[in-house]
Parts: C-alpha cells; sequence; structure tokens
C-alpha cells in the first residue's frame, strides 16, 4: 500500500464514486486534492457544459481558474482527470502552467460516441485511457486501455453470505433497459427463479419523458417500478452478495465494459451481459459469463445451475481500485 507514499495529487472528477478513489489514494500513501469537475450538478451547468454552449463556457472557465488559483503554491506529481467532458482547454493550459512537473492524466469511462470533441483535447495530457476497448483500438497511436475497476474495501465480509436472489439488477432506466428487464423478470418467474430489480431515474419529470418519448420501451411501465434515490454503493453491494447472478444491459453508445461489470469480479459472481465484446478479456469464462442478445434477451436456466470458475489471484488484483490506480498512474510498489 505505499505505491503513492508522499505523492501528491490533483483529482479532478465528478462526484459519488470519486470519494472512493481519494480514499484509496490516501491509504495508498498520497496526498490528494479534489475539484469537482463542473461548478455544480444543476441541469442547466450539465446540459449547458455538455452542449459546449459558448457563453456557458466561460463560466466553467472561471470556475477552473479560481480552483487552480487556490491551490496554485501545491507541487503535484500526478493531476488526474476523469472524464474530461467539462475540462475546458483554457483549464488545462492553466494546470500545465501553474503545474509544470506534474504528470497530467485523462480517463475516459465514457464513450467517444458520448463525449464528442474530447479528441482534440487529446494534446494537453501526457497520457490518455479509455474504458473503451474498441475507442482504443481505433485510435491506438493516440490512447491506453485501461478497464474500469471494483472497490476491493466494501466487498461483503463474507463470500459464503446467504443467496436470496437468482438474478439482481440495479442500475437506470434510460434506453431499453426498462423494457428488458421486465422481459427477464418474466422469464425468470416462469422458471421459478427468485428476482431483484431496482430501477433508478433522476426525477419523475425523466419517468413522463420516457413514457412519451421512449414509449416503445416504456410500455405498460408504471410509476411504481421506478425508484427516484439511488442505493448507496455498500447496499447495492451488499445485494450482489446475496444473489447468485448479476445482470448488466450497457448502453447501446458504447463497447466499454461497466461498472456493474468489473465489479461482479470482485464479488466473485456470475454474470448476464449484453455486452458481446467481453469475450476479449482476460476474466471471460462460459461458466461465469452468459452472453445474451438484447434485442432477444432468452434466460438459458442452466446456466444458474454450473458452479462459478475461480480466477487467477492477479486478475482479481488487476480490477482492484487499488490496482487500476497503480495503472492508470503508472506506479509501482515501494
Amino acid at each position: 500500500m505505499d505505491a503513492l507514499k508522499g505523492k501528491k495529487i490533483l483529482l479532478v472528477a465528478l462526484g459519488g464514486y470519486s470519494n472512493g478513489i481519494i480514499e484509496k489514494m490516501k491509504d495508498m500513501g498520497a496526498q490528494v486534492d479534489y475539484i469537482n469537475d463542473k461548478p455544480n450538478d444543476g441541469i442547466i451547468c450539465k446540459s449547458f457544459g455538455r452542449l459546449k454552449f459558448k457563453p456557458y463556457m466561460k463560466v466553467i472557465d472561471n470556475y477552473y481558474i479560481k480552483k487552480i488559483e487556490s491551490l496554485k503554491n501545491n507541487k503535484y506529481d500526478y493531476i488526474l482527470v476523469i472524464r474530461g467532458e467539462y475540462t475546458t482547454k483554457k483549464a488545462l493550459v492553466q494546470m500545465r502552467k501553474t503545474y509544470p512537473n506534474a504528470k497530467l492524466i485523462l480517463y475516459m469511462w465514457d464513450s467517444l460516441r458520448n463525449n464528442k470533441g474530447i479528441e482534440k483535447l487529446w494534446k494537453y495530457y501526457d497520457k490518455v485511457y479509455t474504458f473503451d476497448r474498441i475507442d482504443y483500438l481505433d485510435n491506438k497511436e493516440k490512447i491506453q486501455f485501461l478497464p474500469l475497476y471494483y472497490y476491493e474495501d466494501i466487498l461483503p465480509k463474507s463470500q459464503s453470505q446467504e443467496i436470496k436472489y437468482d438474478v439482481a439488477f440495479i442500475g437506470t432506466g434510460h434506453e431499453d433497459r426498462v423494457k428488458i428487464v421486465n422481459s427477464v423478470a418474466e422469464q425468470c418467474r416462469k422458471e421459478g427463479l427468485r428476482v431483484f430489480f431496482y430501477i433508478f431515474l433522476p426525477h419523475k419529470m425523466v419517468f413522463l419523458y420516457n413514457k412519451i418519448l421512449n414509449s416503445s420501451n416504456y410500455k405498460g411501465v408504471s410509476g411504481k417500478q421506478i425508484n427516484y434515490k439511488m442505493l448507496p454503493f455498500k447496499t447495492a453491494y451488499e445485494i450482489y452478495g446475496s444473489s447468485k447472478c448479476i445482470m448488466d444491459i450497457e448502453s447501446s453508445t458504447q463497447c466499454g465494459l461497466t461498472m456493474r461489470t468489473i465489479e461482479m469480479i470482485g464479488l466473485r459472481k456470475k454474470l448476464i451481459t449484453t455486452n458481446k465484446d467481453i469475450i476479449n478479456y482476460d476474466f471471460y469464462h462460459p461458466n461465469n459469463i452468459m452472453v445474451v442478445d438484447r434485442s432477444n434477451f432468452i434466460i438459458d436456466k442452466e446456466f444458474f445451475d454450473k458452479p462459478y470458475v475461480e480466477l487467477e489471484s492477479d486478475i482479481y488484483k488487476k480490477y482492484s481500485l487499488n490496482g487500476w490506480i497503480k495503472n492508470v498512474l503508472e506506479c509501482e510498489e515501494k
């Protein structure tokens, strides 16, 4: 745990998942400062920032300049920007000027299709990583490939806890997810399988939006099926830990593996996924992972009866948050 002993890191990222990264970096010996990747989490900021609305970009520029100014006396070894959607050219130039000896790194945990224009900023970084294997293959000379991670520190204490569910799904109800989840629920119940499904939307207006403009996927979906409060990470991990198999439905606009997929490595759980690219990863095993067609999601009951196959210990280490941090910063244990 001494890989970052004495190192100073500036993390620029969205909230939520950032807390776990900061805690782990500190556990590894680093001093960490944090800048939220945008001025606030309001819908105006998110929308205008995502659309690169020019008048609002000045607001984001000024936000970063003030944050950097407040930390100007610090000398960082690393500046890690996660996703980088709201991190402007002016902000990157100011970081380079203020912290000339810092290694500036971008980690994209969204696909290029969902983060248009980010390629124009790659030249301002010393290193650029993506979680999307296909994006990497299309840009091998410019970026590196690094999948996501699981939080090893909040895994259930016992891997042998009581199994309450055969299939569990926890996720947002975007695109065709709700339609697929309902189809799977019906199949599972016919087979006598126990299910736990928790579908999240940020607001009731988003539900109404989907009922009107995403009606083909929300047909027959009632408000009672939707939750407007996210489950805490620890609660989600406990549910996963008490489930035989977890379901994953990735966004149709990306090929990179979701956080949920990688979490199943740490939890040593079986996975049902619509992401066909998963067969190209070093942890894939047909006993542990069932790949299905999202347009014809059919459950194979025999899959549930196959025993989970333990992976090599190095695989579990590689995909842990500790391993991810060492890889993204390219640092070794002291």
